[in-house]
């Protein structure tokens, strides 16, 4: 009786453990790989999503030049791919936003909806700016990623008609899976 007492722990112990491991590795899986791609004319940020054994790339944003001249695009695309891996890591990556902070058009990460670009708000991460008669909204509506870009039913949207946009990066939203 007591050796079965102890198989019955045992054998319920291992089971545990391996639903728990299973369980970590099933949410490790599931990850975003967040890089500048500058192999083409556009620099491009770039998400590597990887689930078990398959990934996919999606592209999240294109520095277009109309907005960028050739150096500040590589610079701004390098630099924001690190602060959105950064924000993804920390899981603060919640949605994309623009406005104008202090006479500059500007876009930033903001974990609540709702939110603006500010530099003073710690929910609030500024990612780049643009030319001060660059309208925010348009311009980020253009450089996203169609997988980023909510879809209306009646309608899609126009560069005329975005106010404002709050593109939903949180991971399950875009993963292609």
């Amino acid at each position: 009786m007591k050796y079965q007492f102890l198989a019955t722990i045992l054998t319920t112990s291992a089971i545990a453990t391996a639903a728990t491991t299973s369980l970590a590795q099933s949410e490790r899986a599931n990850t975003a790989n967040i890089t500048c791609n500058l192999q083409t004319s556009t620099p491009a940020i770039m998400a590597t999503v990887s689930e078990q054994n398959d990934s996919k790339e999606v592209t999240m944003l294109s520095f277009l030049p109309q907005y960028f001249s050739p150096e500040a695009a590589t610079e701004t695309c390098q630099t924001t791919a690190k602060t959105l891996q950064s924000l993804y890591n920390d899981g603060r990556m919640k949605y994309l936003s623009s406005s104008t902070l202090n006479g500059q058009s500007t876009v930033c990460a903001v974990e609540t909806r709702g939110f603006v670009c500010d530099s003073n708000n710690p929910q609030t991460q500024i990612l780049f700016s643009f030319q001060p008669d660059v309208n925010p909204s348009e311009a980020l509506y253009e450089m996203l990623g169609s997988q980023f870009k909510e879809e209306s039913s009646s309608q899609p949207h126009s560069t005329r008609t975005v106010s404002r946009i709050y593109s939903d990066f949180q991971p399950r939203s875009w993963w292609p899976f």
